[in-house]
């Protein structure tokens, strides 16, 4: 003991073993506390709250450890051999710094979670109160802005608040647009609408592309032609623009075409075309899948034809349907729907709608084609005509009498 003592006594006479001690003990009480108290909140989180977002739940829990953290450590600091007087100031004035922004941000977390209670509550759906939280974020921030810089100068608040009043007019105009450009920087991030490698697109500006970086001014996009384009931050909260990451995330990229058929081709379906189609190779399977399980309520196929009055692009809607769902690359737990459009000139209008497994580029219109490309070929076995303008080959193969 007399030893650990005599050690002890070395290591405080000398500053520079003091500061090295000081910092080693302080990083490994941070580390400790921080992984503890990080557990200890997420637990309390999962029992006492309803958020299901284990995102949400990862963040908040991080920033009340580091809150718990940096306060065990400027209490440790009051029981240990001290850094030089000037040094510590630093280091306290850094600490509840620290601790002023992480407090901040978790009512900012604490804003964005009433939100989205109050959005999920029926009788307040029509009623967004999201411009409010968005206000109430900024005021957060500007209080907390407000505390460090009294931190830092050792002054009270309120004097620096009254400053404030004859410096804003012309820090406005000066900075004016860094101003518009940190709020809009702060709703972007918080709002978690745009974030690096999404794919976004502004038709105003005829951008597409990945977003590659994210800074106060500017948000830079790579567009799909390898171009480099650079957006003021301001524009995406004044222009109208896409993100398409979310589809990724949905893991489903929505097909909407249509078809367009020639209206004098569409007729009552008949037995023999209904036997044809079952005698016909490439569509057995799939009108033989299509028609299993009612052999008893068709009955008599002719009179269940004409009783239903059935067509052959009824017929033909139904079997791409059922090979749709056959395919395995469309998803079937997302909206998948063949439907007729109101007439056109160029004819009837049949239109897609469904949503494939593969989101990338490439797949998506791999699958997109195939489906078309057999739509096309499928037609003539139901006696469907595929309208197309007449063309130069139509023009010379008329005959004039």
């Amino acid at each position: 003991m007399e030893k650990l003592i005599e050690i002890y006594d070395f290591i405080a006479s000398k500053q520079i073993f003091t500061t090295i001690f000081l910092v080693i003990v302080l990083l490994v009480v941070w580390f400790l506390a921080k992984m503890i108290f990080r557990r200890i909140a997420k637990r309390l989180l999962f029992l006492f709250t309803e958020l299901s977002d284990e995102e949400t739940i990862e963040d908040i829990a991080k920033k009340s450890a580091s809150i718990v953290a940096v306060t065990l450590v400027l209490y440790i600091n009051q029981l240990l051999p001290s850094f030089s007087t000037e040094m510590n100031i630093i280091f306290e004035t850094v600490a509840r710094a620290f601790i002023i922004v992480n407090i901040a941000s978790l009512l900012n977390n604490a804003l964005d979670i009433f939100n989205i209670r109050h959005a999920k509550k029926a009788w307040h759906r029509n009623n967004s109160i999201k411009g409010y939280i968005e206000i109430a974020k900024i005021v957060v921030w500007i209080i907390s802005f407000i505390l460090i810089i009294a931190l830092f100068t050792e002054q009270s608040p309120l004097i620096i608040i009254s400053s404030f009043g004859a410096i804003a007019a012309v820090l406005m105009f000066v900075f004016q647009h860094t101003l518009i450009s940190f709020v809009a920087n702060i709703l972007i991030s918080n709002g978690k609408v745009l974030k690096l490698y999404d794919w976004i697109e502004l038709p105003s500006s005829n951008i597409s592309g990945e977003v590659i970086d994210i800074a106060l001014h500017t948000i830079t996009v790579r567009n799909w032609d390898n171009t480099i384009s650079r957006i003021p931050t301001k524009d995406f909260l004044t222009e109208k623009y896409t993100n398409w990451q979310p589809m990724f995330s949905s893991g489903g990229r929505r097909i909407k075409r249509s078809f367009y058929i020639d209206q004098s081709s569409i007729s009552f379906a008949t037995q023999e075309l209904v036997l044809e189609l079952k005698n016909t190779a490439p569509l057995r399977k799939s009108i033989e899948t299509m028609l299993e399980g009612k052999e008893e309520e068709i009955g008599d196929i002719n009179e269940w034809l004409e009783t239903k009055g059935v067509t052959n692009l009824q017929l033909f809607r139904k079997y791409m349907l059922n090979w749709i769902k056959m395919r395995g690359d469309v998803r079937p737990d997302m909206y998948l729907v063949i439907r007729t459009m109101p007439p056109t000139p160029m004819g009837l209008p049949v239109e897609l709608y469904c949503f494939t497994r593969a989101t990338t580029w490439v797949e998506y219109e791999e699958t997109q084609s195939e489906i078309f490309e057999y739509i096309n070929a499928s037609a003539k076995y139901f006696k469907l005509d595929i309208y197309q303008q007449p063309s130069g080959n139509d023009v010379a193969k008329l005959n004039f009498r």
